[in-house]
């Protein structure tokens, strides 16, 4: 249970310590898809428009940087205002997050603290 624990603990620290950047992007026109190794559509290839609005957060110091086309600088109000809300979104659904994660340690440190004391994995 101990090395469990540790070895999630160890995981968890190593794939958070390179997701320290939010991007969000709005396209419009025609685009394409990533595709998996089978081939399946799963991402975004966000330069495959010429047509779009990328922001990018820093979620350890907090700077915002967006780039927009001229077209959407000019013409796209509408899609402008609904990028914002979608930065906005992103950060709630950040702040989500980190809430679960905190939870998720917090029963591993009570389960951690449960085996130090009997020896025994909970619900064992």
């Amino acid at each position: 249970m101990a090395q469990d624990v540790k070895s999630f603990l160890g995981n968890a620290i190593t794939h958070l310590a390179g997701l320290t950047r939010l991007d969000i992007h709005t396209l419009v026109g025609d685009y394409k898809f990533n595709k998996d190794n089978q081939g399946t559509p799963t991402t975004l290839k966000v330069d495959s428009t010429d047509e779009r609005m990328c922001s990018q957060v820093n979620l350890i110091t907090g700077d915002i940087t967006t780039a927009m086309t001229n077209k959407f600088a000019n013409e796209y109000k509408d899609l402008r205002e609904y990028h914002l809300i979608r930065e906005n979104q992103g950060h709630e659904i950040i702040k989500r997050n980190i809430e679960v994660l905190e939870k998720i340690l917090e029963t591993l440190n009570v389960f951690q603290t449960e085996y130090d004391k009997s020896g025994t994995p909970p619900n064992e």
